[in-house]
C-alpha cells in the first residue's frame, strides 16, 4: 500500500492536474509587490511557524488551522505534503490516514475525490467543514496572508510538482525551510533558532524569554499567542466561520455501506488464529496484512452502528489483546488499535481496563515484529495500541479514568520509556477532560514536566469564560492572561 516512489504517470498527472479542481490564482502587479515587501519584512526579523498550523483552534493541517496561525500573530506555517493516487497535492501529516480520518492506508492509495468521502475522526469546532486542504488551496491562503511557509514533504519526488506550484505563485520567498533536494536558487532558507511546541513551553515566559535571545529566526511553535505577544504584536480573535463552505462537497461523496450483518463482522473479527504468528516473505505478509485490515474495518463497522451487545464486546476485547503482530509496523497491532477504539465508543464496561492493560503491556513476543532497524524498547513496536489510549478516553468519564491518568503521570521518563512512546501531555488532556476544573488545574502546574503544566494552562485558556480559570492563572501563571483577547 505504501507507494515510496512517485512513478513518471503520476509525476505527469500531478504537473498537469485539472485546474478545474481550484480557482484561479491571479494577482495584480500591486498587490504581488505589497505581498513581496511584507514577506521580506517577516523573513528579516524573528518569524514565528506554527507547526500544522495553530492547532489548538483547529484541526491540524487545515486551511483554518493555517489561517488561525496569523490572526493569532505567527508568520507562517509549518505544512505537510503528499500526492495522491492521482496526483493532486494535498496536505496532510501521518503515513497512514486511520488515526485521522474514518478510512485506512496512505494518501498515495487513493484518489482526490476518493480521499474527499473519509470524514475526520474528530472534526472539532469547524465540524463537516474540516477537510484535507490542497497544497494550492494552502498556496493560496498563505499568499493571502504574505505568510511564510516551511515545507515538509512526506514523500520522494514531489519536488518538481511543487516548485511548478511555487512558480505560478510566485511564492519561492515564502519559504523559508524545505528538504534538502530544493535545489533552485531562489530558495533561500532562513536559521532556525528552537521548536518550543515538542514540551509546550511555547507558553511558558521564561522560556520564551531566553528563546528570543538564542541566535536564528525561526522559531516554532503550535500555539503563538506566547512569543507573538513579547514581539510586540497585537492579537486578533480567530475567526469562527470556515475558510470555505465545503457541506455541499461532503454532501456529494455517497459513503460506501457495508452491508454485512453483525454476525459475519463477528466472524471476520474472530477468524485470528494467525494473531500471534508473525508472517515472513512478501506474499505470506501481504496476506497477512490484508487480514489484519478486514479485522479493523469490521471493528470499525461494529462501532459506526452502535451494535454493543455482549458479543461484540467480547469480540473486540478478545481482538484488543490478542491484537496481530506484524513485521510492517502500519499493520502491527492495526486491528488491536481498531477494536479498542471501538469498545471506547461503544462504552464498554472493560474499556478502561483494557485501556490500562494495553499501556502497560510488555509483551516479549512482539520481539519477532520489531524492526532492529529501530532502536527502541521492545515494548514500542506495540504502539498502536498503546498510542491512541488518552485519546479516545478524553470522551470517557469516572474515576478509573482519573486514576489511570494520575498513574501514569506518576511514572519516571525512564519508567515511561520501558512500556512505550511517553505520553505524559495526552494523560494531563485527558485527566482535564475527565476531571475539568480547578483542582486538576492546580495539580497538573505542580508536575515537574513543562509539557504537563502548559497543558494545564492551555486549558485553563480554553476555560477563560469561567471565573476559576480566570483566578488559577492569575495565581499560576499571570503572563497567560494577555493571551486573553476579552481581557478584565
Amino acid at each position: 500500500m505504501n507507494r515510496v516512489l512517485l512513478s513518471a504517470s503520476l509525476l505527469f498527472q500531478i504537473a498537469t492536474a485539472s485546474p478545474c479542481l481550484w480557482a484561479e490564482s491571479a494577482e495584480s502587479a500591486e498587490v504581488a509587490a505589497a505581498r513581496h515587501r511584507r514577506v521580506a519584512q517577516r523573513r528579516a526579523g524573528v518569524h514565528v511557524i506554527c507547526h500544522r498550523g495553530a492547532v489548538e483552534f483547529a484541526h491540524e493541517n487545515t486551511l483554518e488551522a493555517y489561517r488561525a496561525a496569523f490572526e493569532l500573530g505567527a508568520d507562517g506555517n509549518e505544512i505537510d505534503i503528499r500526492a495522491t493516487r492521482d496526483g493532486v497535492l494535498v496536505c496532510f501529516h501521518d503515513d497512514m490516514l486511520d488515526h485521522l480520518l474514518h478510512g485506512y492506508g496512505d494518501v498515495s492509495d487513493y484518489s482526490w475525490k476518493e480521499l474527499q468521502r473519509m470524514a475526520f475522526r474528530h472534526p472539532g469546532r469547524f465540524g463537516k467543514h474540516c477537510r484535507i486542504p490542497t497544497l494550492r488551496e494552502v498556496f493560496e491562503l498563505h499568499r493571502d496572508h504574505a505568510g511564510l511557509m516551511h515545507l515538509d514533504v512526506k514523500r520522494p519526488g514531489l519536488v518538481t510538482p511543487i516548485s511548478r506550484l511555487l512558480d505560478e505563485f510566485v511564492m519561492w520567498d515564502h519559504v523559508v525551510q524545505a528538504p534538502a533536494d530544493f535545489e533552485d536558487p531562489r530558495y533561500k532558507p532562513t536559521p532556525g533558532k528552537i521548536g518550543l511546541y515538542l514540551d509546550r513551553s511555547e507558553v511558558d515566559a521564561n522560556a520564551i524569554s531566553t528563546a528570543l535571545k538564542r541566535p536564528g529566526l525561526r522559531i516554532i511553535v503550535e500555539d503563538p499567542r506566547g512569543v507573538a505577544l513579547a514581539l510586540g504584536r497585537e492579537l486578533s480573535r480567530p475567526s469562527a466561520q470556515p475558510v470555505k463552505d465545503q457541506i455541499g462537497i461532503w454532501a456529494r461523496q455517497s459513503p460506501t455501506v457495508d452491508a454485512r450483518s453483525k454476525e459475519e463482522l463477528i466472524s471476520v473479527l474472530r477468524d485470528a488464529d494467525d494473531w500471534d504468528a508473525v508472517a515472513s516473505g512478501d506474499e505470506a505478509e501481504s496476506a497477512s496484512a490484508d487480514r489484519i485490515l478486514r479485522r479493523a474495518r469490521a471493528a470499525d463497522e461494529l462501532a459506526r452502528r452502535k451494535t454493543r451487545s455482549p458479543d461484540v464486546l467480547a469480540v473486540l476485547e478478545e481482538r484488543v489483546r490478542r491484537r496481530s503482530l506484524h513485521r510492517n509496523w502500519r499493520y502491527c497491532g492495526l486491528d488491536g488499535s481498531a477494536a479498542l477504539r471501538a469498545l471506547v465508543a461503544l462504552r464498554s464496561p472493560e474499556s478502561v481496563g483494557v485501556a490500562r492493560f494495553c499501556l502497560w503491556r510488555n509483551d516479549p513476543a512482539v520481539a519477532a515484529a520489531q524492526n532492529p532497524a529501530f532502536k527502541t524498547p521492545p515494548s514500542w513496536t506495540d504502539w498502536r495500541t498503546k498510542t491512541p489510549v488518552f485519546g479516545l478516553l478524553e470522551s470517557a468519564r469516572g474515576p478509573a479514568v482519573e486514576k489511570l491518568c494520575r498513574d501514569y503521570l506518576a511514572l519516571t521518563d525512564d519508567e515511561a520509556r520501558a512500556i512505550g512512546v511517553p505520553q505524559f501531555e495526552a494523560a494531563a488532556r485527558t485527566l482535564l477532560s475527565a476531571r475539568p476544573g480547578p483542582q486538576t488545574v492546580k495539580e497538573l502546574l505542580s508536575h515537574r514536566l513543562s509539557q504537563v503544566r502548559g497543558r494545564a494552562i492551555l486549558f485553563a485558556l480554553s476555560q477563560s469564560d469561567q471565573g476559576w480559570a480566570r483566578e488559577v492563572l492569575r495565581q499560576a501563571a499571570p503572563h497567560a492572561l494577555q493571551y486573553l483577547l476579552d481581557k478584565p
